[in-house]
């Protein structure tokens, strides 16, 4: 991504949050605190964006060009991050007492975690210009429970201060490794196996290596392809769905489960 910018994606999704939340057909998909934070998120430079995702004629534009470039992606961000928060909440609820967010963007569930669980620690860990953005937003929304650690994820180790710590310990990586390198993949799972001795459940997303040979999204878009380039967020990394117990036995982990897109809608 381009250094001194928030992540084009980021500001992408939060739209797409503010979208559904404001078509009454997809409002039970995205809690209100996230749409609200995705709209202050898009407060500044992006208030365009945002105002085009609550009017109905321009959603309408919004979502004929997902039918003509890549149908049902909106929704699926949604059950994606459903998914996750269900998973996420289980680990809670199972005696987990720390929540590390890498890539967090404009997402709001550590904010929404944080608030409803007094006893854990949630820390969003993510570039420094889509943070600074964050916490900008975030400072005006509401007293909050994050901790935020400014880190090039691309570039940087997870910081010192993190690991060996003694807590059961979340880690979410939404939408984060198909933007990384595959070396610096591969060390990000051994430093997040390492973040605790008491216990770590990664639940990461991951763009689908296909048996052709062809990676990433399906259909595959050119024109998203190019367009990211171009933003410098291109895919660099993806993996076949039978690949994915052995990376993790490599690790250190063990694969609990997994959803594919048509297992989350």
């Amino acid at each position: 991504m381009k250094p001194q910018h928030a992540s084009t994606t980021a500001k992408l999704i939060a739209a797409a949050m503010v979208m559904l939340h404001n078509d009454p057909r997809t409002r039970g998909l995205v809690a209100a605190e996230t749409a609200e934070l995705s709209e202050r998120c898009l407060s500044g430079g992006d208030r365009w964006l945002a105002a085009s995702a609550r009017h109905a004629a321009s959603r309408a534009v919004w979502l004929a060009l997902e039918r003509r470039l890549l149908p049902g992606i909106v929704q699926h961000f949604a059950h994606r991050k459903r998914w996750i928060e269900r998973r996420c909440r289980a680990a809670i609820a199972d005696g987990f007492t720390r929540v590390i967010v890498l890539g967090a963007g404009f997402d709001a569930l550590g904010t929404r975690l944080g608030l409803e669980n007094d006893h854990i620690e949630v820390i969003e860990v993510d570039h420094p210009a889509t943070q600074a953005a964050k916490r900008a937003a975030i400072e005006s929304f509401a007293s909050h429970p994050l901790q935020f650690i400014a880190c090039d994820l691309g570039r940087d180790d997870l910081p010192a201060s993190l690991m060996n710590d003694t807590r059961k310990t979340v880690v979410i990586a939404e939408g984060l490794l198909m933007y990384l390198a595959e070396p610096i993949v591969l060390r990000l799972f051994d430093q997040v196996h390492a973040l605790s001795p008491a216990g770590v459940q990664f639940i990461f997303s991951h763009l689908v290596s296909w048996p052709n040979g062809r990676a990433g999204l399906r259909p595959c878009s050119r024109v998203i392809d190019a367009w990211l380039a171009w933003r410098g967020e291109p895919f660099t990394w993806a993996i076949a769905p039978p690949a994915v117990p052995a990376l993790l036995h490599r690790h250190g982990f063990t694969l609990i489960d997994s959803a594919t897109p048509s297992d989350l809608s």
